[in-house]
């Protein structure tokens, strides 16, 4: 039976800081292997942000009910620049792109469902940007660092130290998304979660864009956001254990910024790996990845498919938006 739309939004605004904090991390980060995979996106405000190549699109139910749905052109820098495709390289190139289209769509799907009388300035937004990844860094970082340290002693033996780090880390992600996943409009969030990566599925099968096809498909994706900060808890672990320096508490926690690049960078090729091979150990840590999932994941509904579906076709060109006026 197909769910009526949701026409009264939910006054309470999304888009404060709770929600821009995550959403940086949500977008699916795109394999450059097989054009197919090169399909990202991520949950907006009442809507869903899809991104190509060559170009993003925002689909967002209006309070009127219709969809509005439209494209910017805007290339990204893994086609721009060669270096940007380099391992390694290119993992931090594509966290960035996605921290920088995802908040830009999720202030316009903001502004578009009426939660915000404006749009935010680039100033604004990368203020917000720069402040939300203090946040990130103090209680992901510094913090599982700090609590570590009282109970093991990192000099002697880092890998526990940074072990018991990692525990403490997916402690408080899981905890922050337990808490913020009570909150009705961050479950509508959420599926419209599951209808971004139902989407491409569908797409990457070369199957008709339609609510059939789409509703049938996983809600869990590969190339997940949540699954690349689950692999980052795991990268984080290898990489700060052979840091030398490990006595000196400012070294230890200084150096668990200085080189989050390097593990967002590992973290993003065990991604890519991970969702291009079908081995023990990429179905091992691709199940991983699916149980961080199952706390920002939710069934759609088909009126939320429906707007995944517009803005997929935006995104690849299939269908040109035509622009509803905002009341």
């Amino acid at each position: 039976m197909r769910t009526q739309p949701r026409f009264a939004l939910p006054r309470p605004a999304l888009h404060g800081s709770v929600v821009s904090f995550w959403t940086r991390f949500a977008a699916a980060f795109q394999a450059q292997a097989n054009p197919k995979n090169a399909l990202g996106g991520s949950a907006a405000l009442e809507g869903v942000m899809m991104k190509s190549p060559d170009a993003w699109a925002l689909s967002v139910r209006l309070p009127n009910g219709q969809i509005h749905t439209e494209r910017h052109e805007e290339v990204a820098l893994s086609k721009k620049y060669a270096w940007a495709r380099l391992p390694l390289l290119r993992g931090v190139v594509a966290l960035f792109d996605a921290m920088s289209v995802s908040y830009r769509s999720l202030s316009r799907s903001a502004q578009l469902a009426g939660e915000e009388e404006e749009q935010l300035s680039k100033g604004a937004l990368y203020t917000t940007m720069a402040v939300s990844a203090v946040i990130g860094i103090l209680f992901f970082i510094v913090l599982p660092g700090l609590l570590s340290g009282f109970l093991i002693d990192a000099a002697k033996y880092p890998v526990w130290y940074n072990a018991l780090a990692g525990v403490f880390k997916a402690c408080i992600l899981v905890g922050y998304l337990l808490f913020i996943g009570r909150l009705p409009d961050i479950q509508r969030f959420f599926m419209y979660h599951g209808a971004e990566h139902k989407a491409i599925a569908a797409y990457e099968q070369n199957l008709p864009l339609t609510v059939e096809n789409v509703r049938v498909q996983p809600a869990y994706h590969p190339r997940c956001g949540t699954t690349f900060i689950a692999f980052v808890i795991l990268a984080s672990i290898v990489v700060y254990s052979v840091l030398p320096g490990q006595e000196n508490l400012a070294w230890r926690l200084g150096a668990r910024v200085l080189f989050l690049p390097v593990v967002a960078g590992l973290a993003f090729e065990l991604l890519r790996f991970t969702a291009n091979h079908n081995d023990p150990f990429s179905r091992l840590l691709r199940g991983f990845g699916f149980r961080f999932q199952m706390l920002t994941v939710k069934e759609p509904t088909d009126d939320m498919i429906e707007v995944a579906i517009e803005s997929t076709k935006a995104a690849i060109g299939e269908k040109k938006p035509e622009a509803v006026p905002v009341a």
